[in-house]
């Protein structure tokens, strides 16, 4: 096409030159370069026309092309041709780059994987989950696994968006595309190929691409209405003026003026390119839409409702209270749990040792050791017997509020600590940022005790919660939330099994840190990738910038189409190849603006 358009070109600039001498032979280079480029869009034209009935942009650009031939407009014909093209090009172009970023994950997904213990390279499809594989500095990781000998920072953008290299050892999980950047890595592999990570993350922004919004369906049904009555209209400004006495040749150039300007591409790329760009631009974040629909109804959101475990908090556990009785203060109530829960891994001991580990304590090593299951541990030290657990083991009084580990020393209840979920610290920051992007009220939806779900939600400023709900009831108190309300729009943001129900219900599911949950990530229609909660306002600040540029897009195109059709009707000998750029730089424009689409502008 490149080639034909710019041969087209040099045969427009010889018959400009060549026609001040002789015409004919000027004549026949425009036409020369009308049919080099016109044959093809002709041809398409009369196919759908008779194929589907579809009367689309390039037969308005055939009738209009022709009509200026017929007006002997010869050159404008051959021009007009030619800019249509470039036109098309620049929407090729355009629609390869919103591409880009889905074909680039591609890329980024390894092909060869180094078994343990083996010199050459085998195919990651021949790699089964319980293989062990080796991963060198420099070398993208091919398989989703687990680390099991070896430290390394891991670059995890491809994946996540996370820019900042993570530090992962032992134990940690890594996926396919990951970069191991400095250390030597043997993974046990937990998914095959076909299931890994970075191949679900690729489907789904494929997929992503066939889902229509309600405005690309508008605009669909917006063009098969609107090239007919555009045709109607330029048949009328041939027609009526001359019924009046009006020179029909003027009337009939204007007409086909008409069709020229008012070919509709710039309406019916931008948009579907619009959402197209903000899904891909998105999943450079680590935020996968599923679909432009998604993309509009994540827009229109004004209610938000959170799971609190490992949604709103971390999944590591924290002391959150230490009270004594006595004499015995808090710090050596601390130093004394930190005995006899030294050699524990349990999740609450090990909240415990962090929490030593903070204030700088130091904790003797205890004796006699022995940890009873469901109940606690205990050991002798230099202070003496010491027993940690729950209150019939270690003493104390159920009552006590907040209470999670109940300490006694020589038999005698000497205090108790607090052990709670963690809140993210960008949880307070995130729903500001949700209130700024129009959801007027947020809640926390929970198992837990009702303390603990209303205390982290009275630190959020969320406007209700519900806890101590098991899975089956917390679809019950979406409903209730969503009956509240008059056009309640709302979303639902989980991370587990037991958040399939709301994630399905609410008008948007969005899954955070749903790497390890298949199920919740088929269901969701928004999955961030990692347990950035800040991602979950930047969606739907995507979702809302990329509708803005959509209307504009809109707004501007007619608009502009407007005004230029206005003017090729009322200013005398307006000229046809006036029209055609103009209608082309809106197009260029409007391109550009979808391009952006998902971006906040930088003059805001």
């Amino acid at each position: 096409m490149i080639i034909r358009i710019s041969i087209s070109i040099c045969l427009i600039i010889v018959a400009l030159i060549v026609n001040g001498f002789n015409e004919y032979v000027s004549m026949a280079l425009y036409l020369v370069a009308y049919v080099l480029n016109a044959y093809k869009v002709i041809w398409s034209a009369i196919r759908k026309l008779f194929k589907n009935g579809e009367v689309g942009e390039k037969m308005l650009m055939t009738i209009a092309s022709l009509g200026a031939i017929i007006t002997e407009s010869f050159f404008e014909a051959a021009f007009v041709m030619a800019l249509y093209l470039i036109g098309e090009l620049i929407e090729d172009g355009a629609s390869d780059h919103a591409r880009g970023s889905v074909e680039a994950l591609c890329e980024l997904r390894p092909t060869k994987a180094r078994l343990k213990d083996e010199k050459d390279f085998v195919k990651v499809e021949k790699v089964k989950a319980g293989d062990i594989i080796e991963v060198y500095a420099g070398e993208r990781i091919p398989l989703d696994g687990v680390i099991l000998e070896g430290y390394a920072d891991i670059d995890t953008s491809v994946v996540s968006g996370e820019s900042v290299p993570v530090a992962m050892r032992a134990g940690s999980e890594v996926y396919a595309g990951h970069l191991d950047i400095n250390g030597a890595l043997t993974i046990k592999v937990t998914r095959e190929s076909s299931q890994s990570m970075v191949q679900r993350i690729i489907d789904i922004s494929l997929d992503a691409s066939s889902k229509k919004s309600k405005s690309e369906a508008f605009i669909k049904k917006f063009a098969k209405i609107y090239t007919p009555c555009v045709i109607g209209v330029a048949l009328l400004v041939a027609i009526l003026p001359a019924l009046f006495g009006a020179d029909t040749f003027t009337w009939l150039y204007k007409a086909f003026s008409l069709l020229a300007i008012s070919c509709p591409c710039a309406i019916v790329i931008s948009v579907p390119l619009a959402y197209f760009s903000a899904i891909g631009y998105a999943s450079r974040k680590g935020i996968l839409i599923k679909g432009s629909g998604v993309l509009e109804k994540l827009s229109t959101l004004n209610t938000m409702a959170f799971d609190k475990t490992g949604t709103l908090t971390k999944s590591e556990l924290r002391v959150t209270k230490v009270e004594t009785i006595g004499e015995i203060t808090k710090m050596e109530l601390l130093e004394l749990l930190g005995i006899v829960e030294k050699k524990s891994n349990h999740p609450v001991a090990m909240a415990v040792q962090r929490e030593v580990e903070r204030f700088k304590l130091t904790t003797e090593e205890g004796t006699g050791y022995k940890e009873r299951l469901g109940l606690g541990i205990e050991c002798n030290s230099s202070k003496g017997h010491i027993k940690a657990g729950n209150y019939e083991y270690a003493g104390g009084d159920e009552q006590f509020s907040g209470a999670t580990v109940y300490v006694s020393l020589n038999g005698e209840f000497i205090g108790y600590v607090g052990i709670g979920d963690s809140i993210k610290e960008n949880g307070k920051i995130s729903f500001d940022k949700l209130r700024a992007n129009g959801v007027e009220k947020i809640y926390v939806i929970s198992g837990d005790k009702q303390s603990k779900v209303d205390a982290i939600a009275s630190t959020l400023y969320a406007d209700g919660a519900y806890s101590q709900l098991l899975p089956e009831h917390k679809l019950d108190a979406l409903e209730d939330i969503i009956a509240s309300g008059e056009n309640v729009k709302i979303g639902y943001c989980g991370d587990g099994i037991n958040d399939l129900p709301c994630l399905s219900r609410a008008d948007i599911g969005i899954t955070i840190g749903a790497l390890s949950s298949d199920a919740a990530m088929e269901k969701s229609d928004v999955v961030i990738v990692d347990d950035d909660l800040e991602k979950v306002p930047k969606a739907m600040s995507i979702a809302k910038n990329t509708k803005k540029r959509v209307i504009t897009n809109i707004v501007f195109a007619i608009s502009a189409k407007l005004l230029i059709a206005i003017l090729n009707i009322v200013v005398p000998g307006f000229p046809m190849i006036i029209a055609v750029l103009a209608d082309v730089g809106v197009m260029l424009i409007a391109i550009l603006n979808a391009l952006r689409a998902g971006r906040k502008s930088r003059l805001k």
